[in-house]
């Protein structure tokens, strides 16, 4: 499951649904807008099954978040 963080421009979305790739979007269909990154957006992908999640924001690139 392709999971978008909110700062994905919807400009970007449409590409995405244009080519046929499914996705969720933080604020839009799942979660909330305004999700803390490592006090909640960490604990919602933990609960999905197989997310993959697309993020703008430095704070994930950290080596300790990605597995």
């Amino acid at each position: 499951m392709n999971i978008l963080d909110e700062d994905i421009s919807v400009p970007e979305c449409e590409q995405l649904r244009v080519r046929k790739i499914h996705f969720r979007q933080i604020g839009v269909e799942i979660g909330r807008s305004g999700m803390k990154d490592r006090e909640e957006i960490l604990p919602l992908l933990h609960r999905l099954k197989r997310p993959t999640f697309f993020t703008l924001d430095h704070g994930f690139y950290h080596s300790a978040l990605r597995h």
